[in-house]
Order: C-alpha cells, then structure tokens, then sequence
C-alpha cells in the first residue's frame, strides 16, 4: 500500500489512539507515562503530526510494542478498510473539503464505527475498482451535485467576468476581440492548422502548450463559437489563476474533483463572457412571454451571441433559477453515432427534480421517444446524402413520463458534429410542468406542442405497443415475477396458517 505524507500521518494517529483505548489508556495517562504532552498526542492522533524517531520509541515503550510495530502501515483487520479507502482514488473524487468537512475527522469516525461501517466501505471500494466508479463517475456526481445545491449561479465567477469586462474595456464579445486580449495580455498565439497534420489528433478540438510563450494548436473544423468558447476559458484559466487542469480540449484525465470544478469555473467564465447577463435575462423573459411556440426565436439568439446550442442552453439555466425562480428542470446532451447506431448521454444536470430522463450510466437503452433523441432522428434524416455541418433542427414537446407522472416542457436542439465524423449531438432544456411554470411560460399550453407518453429505459418501460421500442422490458419482467414470488410467499403462509 503506498502511502502519501498526509495519509501515514492519518494511519500513525488512528494506530496510535487504537493501541492507547485497547489498553484502557486515556491521554493525560499517555502523556505522563511517555512524558509527551496531551496536545502533542491528540495532534498526532488527529493526524495532524508525525512525531520523531525518539517520540515514537516513547510512545511504544509506554504501549508495550515494538518500534516497528508501531510504525509500520499495515493496519489490523478493523482499520483495513480504512487504509484501503485512503489508498484508493475515492477520496480525490469527492469534493469533501468543498463542503467543510474535515478528512482527518471524516476518517477518525469511520475508524470508531462499528464493523458494519467497515463493511460498507470495503464494498464501496470493490465496487469502485470494478467499475471505475472512482475516475469516472464519483466526482462527475460530486460535481453535479455541487452545481445544484447552488442553483447552478455563481455569484463571484459573474462578478469576475463584470470585472475582467470593466478592466479591459469590453464591448461586443467576439472570437477576435477575445484572442486580441488573449495575444496581448495573457502572451498567447493560436495555430489554426498543424494539430490536424496528426490523425491521432483528429478528434481533439484543441491543445495548449503551456510554456513560456502559450500556443493553442486548433482544430481547423472548430467553428467560430466553439474557438471563441476555447478563447474565454484560456483567459478564464488566466484571470482566475487555475493551473490545476487539462490542456486539452474536450478536456480529458479529470482525475480529481478540483480539476473538473475548475473545468466548470472557467465553462461557466467564458459563457457568461459570450452572453451578458443583463442581455438573456431580458431575451429569456422575451421567450417565455412568447404567445406561442416559436422556434425561430431560439435561432435568432444563437444567431446574436454567436454561440453554439450548448453554450445558450448552459446560460438559461444559470439565470433561470436566479431571476425568474425557474428552479425545476434537466439539461442533457446526447452524442450520437452514426456507424454504430449507439446513443450516449455525455452530460447531464438536474435542478430539483427526480433522476429522469436521465442519471443511469448503464448499458439499458434511453426512451426513443424522448425529443433529445428525436431531433437528432430529424437531422439524421435530412442528412441522408450530403452533411451540412450549419444545419440546425429544434424541436419540442410535452414529455409526459409514464413510471413517475412527472410532465416536462422539453426543449432540444441538434446539430452535426464538426469534429467527429458521422456524429451528432443535441441539448435539451427540460422545465418540470406544475402550476409554478403555468404561470410563466406562456406558450406552454399551446396546441402545436405534442403531449408525447415517455419512459426512461426500454428495460423499464411497460408500455406494450411502442413502435420505438429498441429493448425488451427486462428490468420490469424481472420486477414483475419477483413480485408473483413475493405475493406466493404471502399467500403460502396466510393459507397455511
């Protein structure tokens, strides 16, 4: 087991006060015995000191051990757990300090619990190890969870765009203006042309050698919003001060909780850059005060921001909570690939809502009937012969989820991928239906809209005549005989009585 600084300290502490309690010691009893002090001892059983060689030989003459034993790391079948939770990646990918938690105190209560509590842990380890939980979905939670308890608005990340826009004089954002100021001030250059000379490169929008004199090597196939986005969170990553972060661009080897928030701080920077606030907040009221479902209303914004779908989307539902008390909805983004006929939900964020559509991370197949899929059959279809990488397709509809009863206003737009070959992708914005949003939006009720009957996985879904159907209804035909067996049991002893 290979052990950081922090961690032997921890290990040492938990060993230490474990040896002290067996032999029915308290710390003033310790401390006269080893002639240390009670403060001395409680820092290091708290973790937050190693003592030296001589204190160490103190302590285990006073304990009756051995020096090795005392120092060595390997821990007694009641700490096992813990050391392997320290060993793991798990800790990393929880934002614990974020939330004020203390991971010296954390561990000292999960080294007083009873042996069930170890038990749990050890699962939680075999779990993550089989399934890389830990790398890929541990933190990836922690994040989502994070944006919702803050409604997904951060004051001071608006505030320091305010500031960055004040300090340089901003006017229009544009993908020119913004590399102007990443040029002149943050000595940056961009090469537009050799990241594509490398096949391997070929899927990675761009890559950034930070040195003494910063290049962006750039995909040629980057439109110019999708460059501008990459401008704003260099000179985010600038500003802010981050170095704690991936070069690359999607950005990839997130191997921590702290790289992928800053992965979020400087997205949620360069977004809020691209789309002031002052102005959607006024056009998001201009579209929910709209008659009637309009769909060109959205291609005007895009047209006005110079920003992808994803970008315009990400921003509503930052200024949504906050100004219009619009606290309820999901935000997906599917990737689709044409050749292997497989969808993919690459990201997601739900605000006060149950887990649906969304929130599975298996293998089962996601409702054909969702529009998030539909606007991509859509594009797909119209782009039997020729791709147009500029075409867009926007659609919505009612989504009324048969399992929980729970009605969204889905919202989503497609678009091909630029990068990707035979690939596209689409953002849905999804407002949960109750008499709060009624009174909100006013084209919520119009006719045009479709009252569509959706589930969240075929495997869950009982309906029996879909024609969009792509998986049999395993999971539920596995609940169903569960429940025979249960109410046959039930049976078997009420009759038998």
């Amino acid at each position: 087991m290979e052990l950081t600084k922090s961690n032997i300290n921890l290990i040492f502490g938990l060993k230490l006060k474990q040896l002290r309690q067996s032999r029915n010691l308290s710390l003033s009893e310790l401390a006269s015995r080893s002639s240390l002090s009670v403060s001395y001892l409680n820092e290091i059983e708290s973790g937050k000191k190693y003592p030296k060689a001589d204190k160490i030989l103190a302590l285990a003459e006073s304990l009756g051990v051995s020096y090795d034993k005392i120092v060595s790391s390997k821990l007694n079948k009641s700490l096992a757990p813990i050391g392997e939770l320290l060993d793991s990646n798990i800790l990393k990918q929880l934002p614990i300090y974020h939330y004020g938690i203390d991971i010296n105190k954390l561990i000292a209560l999960l080294a007083n619990a009873p042996v069930q509590l170890s038990a749990i842990v050890s699962t939680i380890i075999e779990i993550a190890k089989s399934s890389e939980m830990s790398r890929n979905i541990f933190s990836r939670t922690a994040l989502r969870i994070y944006k919702e308890i803050n409604e997904n608005y951060f004051q001071e990340l608006e505030d320091e765009v305010d500031n960055f826009k004040k300090e340089n004089k901003i006017g229009d954002i544009s993908s020119d203006s913004l590399l102007n100021i990443l040029q002149g001030k943050f000595n940056y250059s961009v090469d537009k042309g050799k990241l594509n000379n490398y096949k391997e490169l070929s899927q990675i929008r761009a890559v950034v050698n930070n040195g003494e004199k910063n290049i962006i090597y750039t995909n040629k196939f980057l439109s110019k919003a999708q460059l501008a986005f990459i401008i704003g969170k260099e000179i985010a990553y600038n500003y802010l001060d981050i170095s704690d972060r991936s070069y690359l661009y999607p950005a990839s080897n997130l191997d921590s909780f702290d790289q992928l928030l800053n992965n979020f701080r400087t997205s949620y920077f360069s977004t809020a850059l691209m789309i002031p606030k002052q102005e959607i907040i006024k056009d998001f009221g201009d579209f929910v005060n709209l008659p009637k479902w309009d769909k060109r209303f959205l291609i005007k914004l895009l047209s006005k921001y110079q920003v992808t779908p994803e970008m315009l989307f990400q921003r509503i539902s930052n200024i949504a909570p906050k100004y219009f008390h619009i606290n309820k909805f999901y935000f997906l983004r599917f990737n689709y690939n044409l050749i292997k006929d497989e969808f993919e939900l690459s990201k997601e964020l739900h605000l006060n809502t149950k887990q649906n559509p969304g929130g599975y991370h298996n293998n089962e197949h996601y409702c054909r009937r969702w529009i998030s899929i539909g606007v991509i059959e859509e594009l797909k279809n119209k782009q039997n012969k020729k791709i147009n990488l500029n075409q867009t397709v926007i659609g919505i509809q009612n989504s009324k989820f048969i399992n929980s009863g729970d009605k969204y206003l889905s919202i989503s737009i497609a678009k091909p991928n630029r990068i990707t070959k035979n690939t596209f992708s689409s953002v849905t914005f999804g407002f949960l239906i109750d008499n709060e949003l009624e009174s909100k939006i006013n084209f919520l009720n119009d006719p045009k809209i479709k009252i569509i009957d959706v589930n969240d996985t075929c495997e869950y879904c009982m309906l029996t005549n879909c024609k969009e159907r792509v998986a049999q209804p395993t999971s539920v035909n596995y609940k169903i005989e569960a429940d025979k067996i249960k109410e046959a049991i039930t049976n078997l002893i009420s009759e038998n009585k």
